[in-house]
């Protein structure tokens, strides 16, 4: 066969390849967010496609919106002046009573005031009063754990009366701005809480008692606390949502059959069919009602009823992330069942700009062309105050009434207002807002300040907190530590300005046929002429696609996913240009570039010599593995914030990997602060435990340099712990067929770590095993410390403390044989005699291994333990 026909054919072939997960990935993007699978391949396309909408945001840069809109920031400076949050609700009260003094058209909550303050019901008060005298204009908070579809679609009818029973009303408002309309529910008639009120009934009929019995071992609820009180309302409240997954169903306790003639009068009467068609009635309506678009959410976290009671509106302030963690759309609403008025909780930036404004906001729901599922159809925003009543503008929303949130930039692309200024009588505020600076030719942060009504008149608000503390932190397109209010309000002022990111409505139906013209047009150009020729239109097309799709996103705010189209060009053009590259050049270059990352230059050179040595699919050998961890970590995490930390932990790591590569190891991982290595591979040569107790003595040298530096900036100190085993241990290339990673495996490796962590227990620093000393101890100064048993283990193992390379002082040399002659005597259960000299080094030279063994002599002089002792001691932590 001609390679031009070859070629060509390949080419061919990734085309219908790609025509086949054009149409996957389309589908897959009509699947729910927890029907999609993140690691499946198209999910990973969907990724990468969301990583290219991020690089187009971040291309067109930041362009601060000018609607009025803003952030109240309980940030450090306010913490600072104010006191600690959370503050007494007096003084968000004043916050409160400011803005409005001020002119503010309405004040969503990024926070929930959901327990008493304590020590002061006053506050309380004071703060219900405040919400209650601006109840119009106010937005309270809440959120919710997503559940999921943990029941049938028909039984969200239960749900809603199951939430209802358990004070839904004080998460979801009757709202006239905000009303959702199911064009595809025959039941909405039907009112099902006159039936299932009495179940509920029963079922907690039943519950009580047994809570009462089992739970809290009482006759009675009378004889319960306030806070038992409030956990049997949760359980009551929890197994009636279970009792709703078993409605109608075979496991029904209350099912309505001829065992149960009143059910069946009840449900017949609810159904309005007679008794013998009940059960057909029953299977229909089983049928019939189809999945609701937004996946539903239950245990909700409401404010304090006094608060609560005294507002109108009320909203959700969740974060949606997308399966990498990044914040890119959010749900306009929320659910609990599917009941206009029951069921549905607007997101805060929503109803925030529907009460600012005075509009108001309708969904329409209805099935697909299929009747197999129902979508969001429309999502209109109205003016009532006009007459007639006039649509302003559709919102750019999903089927599942996700919005994609249009980014304006990093933090300050909308106005913060600092809390505390809203605090002070000033007739001006100080605001911090980006903007343009010529000098730098870019957008920058700036505080400026504004007259105070001016500024507040008429202007959307919404309160989080945005204090490095409070670590309500996002990840989003701009920024990895983006505060989660500035979401909301960004999002806020995408509603205000109707800037919203939409999709090519026609793309799922055009781009399988695009790519697949796009690849057969590239595989007979490309099997047709040269590499240099191939490559400049290969350069062509991909510069065209690119340029296409950035006009229409920059221009228009149109999205379009080029991520397949792009790779069909790519793979198309590598696979017909390399389709007989399989040289042992490029498998070394593979190689190289895969062992760069844990190994130095030379072993990576080493390696490339001889390629025998190396098995991918994993062997056994004798090999020493290295685990350092540090101490302190914790301490050291809280008292930086975040970028610091990182920082500091590369001023560590980065030497330490060092060492570990100047002493021919390889790296394994960083788990954190903690890092894993090994000696003996890549490359097999003897000597490894030599190499790892010389990278644990070097490491030491150079962590008491990094101590010096961290004393002088100010920084907490750290200490680490280094664990080192030497044995037969599986290394290779392990993992899954998406990720792989070149580790070691075994018991050994699991021994190593223990030892690292064993020296919290002897105050030591480096505790190495029995094996590692037996290949060691001619070079090394070691002491034994015990016999111990790891945890997970159940054969007891020497271990050794690891002193110096070579030889040490004289009088460090008298000490080791001190505790060497003590430890004898304890051995031999002379217990006296090993007392004094573990006392005596305790005392003088506070060696902490010592202090351990006194107490263990002072405890067996007082309980002797028996005479067949076996010196163990055994290890009950990691």
């Amino acid at each position: 066969m001609k390679t031009e026909k070859i070629s060509y054919l390949i080419g061919s072939g990734v085309t219908l390849l790609f025509v086949f997960l054009a149409f996957q990935f389309y589908n897959y993007q009509n699947l729910r967010h927890e029907e999609q699978d993140p690691k499946s391949f198209v999910g990973v396309l969907e990724n990468l496609d969301l990583k290219m909408l991020d690089f187009k945001m971040q291309l067109r840069g930041s362009k601060p919106s000018e609607a009025k809109v803003g952030l109240i920031a309980i940030d450090d400076k306010s913490i600072e002046e104010v006191g600690r949050w959370p503050w007494d609700r007096k003084v968000i009260a004043k916050l409160v009573d400011n803005v409005f003094a001020d002119g503010a058209s309405s004040l969503g909550f990024d926070v929930i005031f959901s327990e008493p303050q304590f020590g002061d019901p006053s506050s309380d008060m004071a703060l219900a009063e405040s919400l209650t005298k601006h109840r119009d204009k106010v937005v309270t908070g809440s959120f919710n754990e997503p559940a999921g579809d943990a029941w049938a679609p028909y039984q969200d009818y239960c749900v809603n009366e199951a939430f209802a029973r358990a004070n839904g009303a004080d998460v979801v408002k009757l709202n006239a701005s905000f009303v959702v309309e199911d064009k595809a529910d025959p039941y909405e008639s039907i009112d099902f809480g006159q039936l299932l009120n009495q179940l509920f009934t029963a079922l907690e009929a039943e519950n009580v008692p047994l809570l009462l019995k089992n739970e809290f071992k009482v006759a009675s609820e009378a004889e319960l606390s306030d806070a038992q009180k409030r956990f049997m309302k949760i359980e009551v409240t929890k197994r009636n949502f279970e009792y709703c997954q078993t409605w109608l169903t075979s496991n029904d306790p209350f099912v309505p059959t001829k065992e149960n003639p009143e059910l069946v009068k009840a449900y017949a009467e609810i159904f309005a069919v007679p008794e013998k068609d009940l059960e057909s009635a029953v299977k229909k309506f089983k049928k019939t009602v189809l999945r609701h678009p937004l996946p539903a959410s239950w245990s909700w976290s409401a404010n304090l009823p006094m608060m609560q009671a005294g507002v109108d509106y009320n909203a959700s302030f969740n974060a949606f992330q997308d399966n990498d963690g990044s914040v890119r759309r959010m749900p306009l609403f929320y659910r609990t069942g599917n009941r206009m008025g029951t069921s549905f909780v607007p997101t805060l930036s929503l109803q925030t700009y529907l009460t600012g404004m005075g509009y108001r906001a309708q969904v329409t729901v209805d099935k697909t062309s299929n009747s197999k599922n129902k979508v969001v159809t429309a999502f209109d925003v109205y003016d009532p105050k006009q007459e007639p009543e006039k649509k302003m503008f559709s919102i750019s929303a999903d089927k599942f009434s996700f919005m994609r949130v249009n980014y304006y930039g990093g933090t300050y692309s909308i106005p913060h207002i600092p809390a505390r200024e809203i605090l002070r009588n000033s007739p001006t505020i100080k605001i911090i807002h980006t903007f343009w600076h010529p000098e730098s030719q870019k957008f920058q942060p700036k505080v400026v300040e504004v007259d105070r009504k001016e500024f507040f008149k008429d202007r959307m608000l919404i309160m989080g907190a945005t204090a490095t503390g409070v670590y309500d932190l996002r990840v989003t397109p701009f920024e990895k530590n983006f505060p989660g209010p500035e979401i909301h309000v960004q999002a806020l002022a995408q509603l205000a300005d109707h800037k919203f990111l939409s999709p090519w409505s026609k793309e799922a139906k055009l781009m399988p046929w695009i790519i697949l013209a796009l690849g057969i047009f590239l595989s007979v150009v490309l099997t047709q002429v040269g590499a240099v020729p191939g490559l400049i239109i290969s350069a062509t097309t991909l510069a065209v696609i690119v340029a296409t799709d950035l006009f229409l996103f920059l221009k228009f705010n149109i999205m379009i996913s080029i991520m397949l189209p792009l790779l069909v060009l790519v793979i198309v053009n590598f696979a017909i240009q390399t389709y007989k590259y399989l040289t042992e050049e490029k498998k070394k270059k593979e190689l190289k570039t895969t062992f760069a990352k844990y190994v130095s230059p030379a072993i990576v050179d080493e390696v490339l010599k001889s390629p025998e040595n190396l098995e991918l699919g994993g062997k056994k050998q004798r090999m020493t593995v290295f685990f350092s961890d540090v101490r302190g970590f914790t301490t050291l995490s809280e008292s930086l914030d975040p970028q610091k930390l990182s920082e500091i932990l590369s001023r560590y790591l980065t030497p330490m990997t060092d060492i570990v590569f100047k002493n021919r190891g390889t790296l394994d991982k960083y788990m954190g602060d903690a890092l894993m290595a090994f000696f003996g591979a890549p490359i097999a040569y003897d000597g490894h435990a030599k190499e790892a107790c010389r990278t644990a003595l070097q490491s030491l040298v150079k962590l008491k340099e990094l101590q010096e530096e961290f004393k002088k900036e100010g920084i907490p100190t750290i200490d680490i712990g280094i664990g080192i085993n030497t044995g037969e241990m599986s290394v290779g290339n392990m993992g899954s067929t998406i990720v792989r990673n070149y580790t070691v495996m075994g018991d050994a490796v699991n021994l190593g770590s223990r030892l690292e962590g064993i020296n919290k227990e002897y105050g030591t620093r480096i505790i190495i095993s029995e094996f590692t000393y037996g290949d060691v101890k001619d070079a090394f100064v070691c002491r034994e410390v015990d016999m111990v048993k790891v945890k997970g283990k159940n054969l007891p193992v020497k271990i050794f403390e690891l002193v110096a390379e070579g030889q040490v002082d004289k009088d460090h040399q008298e000490r080791l044989s001190t505790f060497e002659k003590a430890y004898r005597d304890y051995q031999e259960m002379n217990f006296k005699n090993a007392l004094e000299a573990f006392e005596t080094l305790d005392k003088n030279h506070g060696d902490p291994v010592a202090a351990i063994y006194v107490e263990r002599c002072q405890e067996f002089l007082e309980n002797p333990p028996p005479q067949d002792w076996d010196r163990v001691f055994v290890m009950t932590k990691k």
